[in-house]
């Protein structure tokens, strides 16, 4: 249909028809304007309400955590820059549960190795995370071998030091 055969059609009309078709057009017009707009609008406004408080949530956590790396930025590198490491290493070994196993070489003031002849593997794993986190420094290299008791290893561990960990 062309625009004059719509006009013909509306002029063939009487005005209360005319009434009721413009009347049914708006009421068309409202119902797609309320279904295609409006409603996906408010469930919008709904599923972000309901996700905001979430997303408040996550960032006040990283707020938290930022706040703890930084913590943890300035105790490491004060760790890092307390002494020897061979000596940090040794104070953090005195104090683990296989103290008397422990055995420390120092092959620079930046890298040492360190030999367990008998630990349990959770306390070994325990004690190189608090080591490293107390002394600032990385462990390099590690290798572990089962022992006959169970859950008893012998470890040979090197270390080295943030500020050379981070040149190479």
């Amino acid at each position: 249909m062309n625009l004059e055969r719509l006009r013909e059609l509306w002029n063939e009309r009487s005005a209360r028809e005319r009434a009721i078709l413009a009347g049914g057009c708006a009421a068309v017009a409202l119902v797609a304007l309320y279904l295609f707009l409006w409603q996906p609008g408010l469930a919008a406004s709904r599923q972000l309400s309901a996700t905001l408080p979430k997303l408040r949530a996550q960032v006040e956590l990283m707020r938290t955590q930022q706040a703890e790396i930084a913590t943890l930025r300035k105790s490491v590198g004060a760790g890092a820059q307390g002494g020897d490491l061979r000596v940090l290493l040794q104070s953090s070994g005195s104090r683990a549960p296989f103290a008397k196993s422990v055995r420390i070489d120092a092959t620079s003031g930046e890298r040492v190795t360190l030999a367990v002849n008998a630990a349990d593997f959770d306390d070994w794993l325990r004690w190189v995370a608090e080591a490293q986190r107390e002394t600032g420094a990385r462990l390099e290299k590690c290798r572990i071998g089962a022992l006959d008791a169970p859950g008893m290893v012998r470890a040979e561990a090197t270390f080295v030091a943030l500020a050379t960990a981070a040149k190479r």
